[in-house]
Parts: structure tokens; C-alpha cells; sequence
């Protein structure tokens, strides 16, 4: 009995294959998936104390839907953590002066992006610290000193109210006040730490108004008012 031939099967599968690829068909047309861009939005400058919501955002060359991750590097002593990490726009609360910057990932289910940061500045906020004396009309001479760029060193003296005369030292906002002198209520440091912080920025202070080097902080005044 004569065999069939396969040269007809075999010619008709080649023909099969080419009409696939002309096409489009079969694995050769599927588009190569390509990682999202992450995009981690833009930096400003704040008062310490401020709300900062984040605005995360992507591209991607095949349109996938991603997953969001953020992270937050924070200054020393910051205890500011981001409320809903996975989202497209965080926020946390930048709780001392200093730098915070966020980094966000996006993933698109088999792809990560490469990371983008965005960093943000928290300043002291003078103007509130000066609102702290809004309604004082005893005292003559008021001063505000920040050290290492976070610590408040707040001082107002009277020649005519002695219950006047004070100072205090605040961690960056004055919600947060370590300890206090003089006055008519005094706060003691809560810690003996706190109470040697301020006895050094007030020996440093007493440089930078001689125009000499200081010794264990930075100083720099931020307000002034009377002699």
C-alpha cells in the first residue's frame, strides 16, 4: 500500500505560520513590556508644622495599571511617618525644620520603575512664634534665635515688669516647647538634657552677639524688637 505524502501537510503548515506573522498573529507581534516611569511630583519650602500631601503620578509605554510605594527619609528627631504609603498621593506631617524627602516606585505587575524623589525644606515658623506675644504690652525688648537650624531660643525682657522677663527653647514649633525660665510660670526641662541644650545655646548666643565663634551650635537671629 503507498504511504500518503507529507509534502502537502508540510506546505500547508508553512503556509499557516506566514499568513499568522503578515498578521500579526502569534507571539512574534506582542508588544515587549517596558517598566512604568514614576513620576514623584514637585519640592516646596514649608513651615514646620505643615500638612504635605505628596502627588505621585506615572507613565507607561504599554498602559498597564501600577501599584504605588513611597517611602520617607526624614531629618533627626522627625517623627513624621506618610499616611497611606500605597497611594498615588500621601501626606505626612513635617513635624520639625529640616529636609524630608519622599521616594516613589511604581510597579506595573512585573516591572518596577526606577525610583523618583522629591524633597521638601521645613522652615521655623517665625511669624508664629512672634503671635506668642500678641497682646503683651509690658514687655520692651523681644528676641527669637534658631539654633542648628531647628532649635527656638525665644527671650523678652521688660524694664518695668519683672514677671516679664524670660526665655524659652522650643523644638522647632512652639507646640513643642522643652522647657522654660523665668516669668510668672516656669516650666522646668523635662529632662536634665534639655536643660544642658539651653544652657548651651545661650553661652552660643552670647558669642554670636560678640561676633565670636561659637562653640556648639549654629546661630542665627530671626527677629528682633525694642533695644
Amino acid at each position: 500500500m503507498k504511504r500518503p505524502s507529507l509534502l502537502p501537510l508540510l506546505l500547508s503548515m508553512a503556509l499557516s505560520s506566514a499568513l499568522l506573522t503578515a498578521c500579526g498573529g502569534g507571539d512574534a507581534g506582542l508588544p515587549k513590556n517596558v517598566a512604568p516611569v514614576a513620576n514623584a511630583g514637585t519640592g516646596q519650602t514649608v513651615d514646620a508644622g505643615t500638612l504635605v500631601k505628596l502627588n505621585g503620578s506615572y507613565t507607561d509605554a504599554n498602559q498597564d495599571l501600577v501599584s504605588y510605594t513611597w517611602t520617607l527619609t526624614k531629618p533627626a528627631g522627625s517623627m513624621a511617618s506618610l499616611l497611606n504609603p500605597k497611594v498615588a498621593t500621601p501626606d505626612f506631617i513635617a513635624d520639625i525644620a529640616g529636609t524630608y524627602t519622599a521616594t516613589l516606585t511604581v510597579n506595573d505587575g512585573e516591572l518596577n520603575s526606577t525610583p523618583a524623589s522629591v524633597s521638601f525644606t521645613a522652615q521655623v515658623p517665625v511669624a508664629a512664634f512672634v503671635a506668642l506675644w500678641d497682646g503683651d504690652t509690658c514687655a520692651t525688648s523681644r528676641r527669637i534665635y534658631v539654633a542648628d537650624g531647628h532649635l527656638v531660643y525665644t527671650q523678652q525682657g521688660s524694664t518695668t515688669c519683672a514677671d516679664t522677663n524670660s526665655a524659652s527653647l522650643y523644638e522647632s514649633t512652639p507646640a513643642r516647647l522643652l522647657c522654660k525660665s523665668g516669668g510668672i510660670a516656669t516650666l522646668p526641662c523635662s529632662e536634665s538634657a534639655n536643660q544642658a541644650l539651653m544652657t548651651s545655646i545661650q553661652a552660643d548666643i552670647v558669642h554670636f552677639l560678640r561676633n565670636e565663634p561659637t562653640v556648639d551650635h549654629s546661630i542665627k537671629q530671626v527677629y528682633t524688637y525694642g533695644p
